[in-house]
């Protein structure tokens, strides 16, 4: 091996290994998407500290996921993801409106949805091995009035173009497809809207 190629080999190592770390220690998953021009630099987003009051004390939020009544598996530590996960999310997407539309604030959100359905996903394949009584133990967990609300916000979005499929990079969460499949070509609203000003909590 030549000295050049063998730098080479070094130098691809490091950017993988950084890459690797960045995405599935720290989970910095808008890292690792496909360039794009509608995406910005996802650290600089002023949405995340716009919505640092709706994260105080989530749990008080009787919009927010609940517990399920009576006997369930629904750890407490899963429950409080939800939790966190809903309320972020409801403020990125309902509170702060056109956010999105804003490239760094766009970055990070996309970022963020895709967490919020991995971990929905993840609950329901747990719940999956305990019969169709945990299925919808789940469901009913993540169909609180905040989730609906979220929801009708990415309807909306994508509907106006301000989330658009090649924003989530490699690929989007398999709940928006049949959102993206309805609005395919759906133009870009964002430029005829006033730019993005956060609302205070």
């Amino acid at each position: 091996m030549s000295f050049f190629s063998r730098g080479l080999f070094v130098v691809t190592g490091i950017i993988v290994g950084s890459t690797a770390l960045n995405h599935f220690v720290f989970g910095n998953t808008a890292d690792f998407g496909l360039p794009n021009a509608r995406l910005g630099e996802f650290r600089q987003a002023h949405v995340r500290p716009a919505c640092y009051a709706a994260l105080e004390s989530p749990k008080t939020d009787a919009a927010n996921p609940a517990m399920p009544y009576g006997q369930h598996r629904v750890s407490y530590e899963d429950h409080d993801r939800a939790v966190v996960l809903t309320a972020a999310l409801h403020c990125y997407l309902v509170t702060q409106n056109n956010a999105v539309c804003q490239i760094d604030n766009r970055a990070y959100v996309t970022d963020y949805i895709k967490k919020y359905f991995a971990k929905i996903d993840e609950m329901q394949a747990t719940a999956k091995r305990y019969g169709d009584d945990e299925v919808r133990n789940v469901r009913a967990l993540w169909n609180s009035a905040n989730n609906r609300a979220v929801m009708s916000a990415l309807d909306n979005h994508i509907r106006y173009g301000r989330l658009k499929k090649s924003d989530f990079g490699w690929s989007a969460p398999a709940a928006l497809t049949p959102l993206f499949d309805k609005y395919p070509d759906a133009p870009d609203a964002c430029a005829k809207e006033r730019p993005w000003a956060a609302v205070k909590l």
